[in-house]
């Protein structure tokens, strides 16, 4: 008897919070990001022409793009990497192009930041916005978080990781 009266407890306990739980919570549960993009590229940073209100870093990179809804893709960006904006941080504002082998291209543009440190590993992190794009992107908009992962002292291993919605407008 016990052990029945445990049964029928523990079912209603179930039953109660799948009653409870609403479509919006189970959703909100089982997100699932419909932009996953993983990159891996090297860059090569030049000198930002202002050393006083930058201090910083002009920066382009080239590599690869993995995920969705780019599924193989070629990776292009321009940075501006500066020191002096955010007190004891790096602000780092860019673009990036993704290109599939079909000519279907997908642009972003970014913001991140770092703490300036003596480490030579830097996590910068922030957010994305898709800008445009081409061919099967070409009515897209969307945006998301970004993160990346930086060895200071190895600029041909640079990642970064995409990971939001996109919203097809077209």
């Amino acid at each position: 008897m016990a052990a029945g009266a445990v049964l029928i407890a523990g079912g209603t306990t179930g039953v109660t919070f799948a009653a409870e739980t609403g479509h919006t919570a189970a959703v909100a549960a089982a997100y699932l990001p419909t932009v996953d993009i993983t990159s891996n590229f090297a860059v090569v940073a030049t000198t930002h022409p202002d050393t006083v209100g930058c201090n910083g870093y002009n920066v382009t990179g080239t590599g690869t793009s993995t995920g969705k809804p780019v599924t193989s893709a070629t990776w292009s960006q321009q940075e501006v990497v500066c020191t002096a904006t955010l007190p004891g941080k790096y602000d780092i504002k860019g673009t990036a192009t993704m290109t599939e082998a079909d000519g279907d291209k997908l642009v972003i543009s970014y913001s991140l930041t770092a703490p300036l440190t003596s480490d030579t590993m830097v996590y910068p992190s922030g957010t994305f916005k898709i800008l445009n794009g081409a061919g099967s992107y070409a009515f897209v908009s969307g945006s998301g978080k970004m993160t990346a992962r930086v060895n200071l002292l190895d600029h041909g291993h640079v990642s970064s990781t995409l990971l939001g919605d996109i919203q097809y407008t077209g």
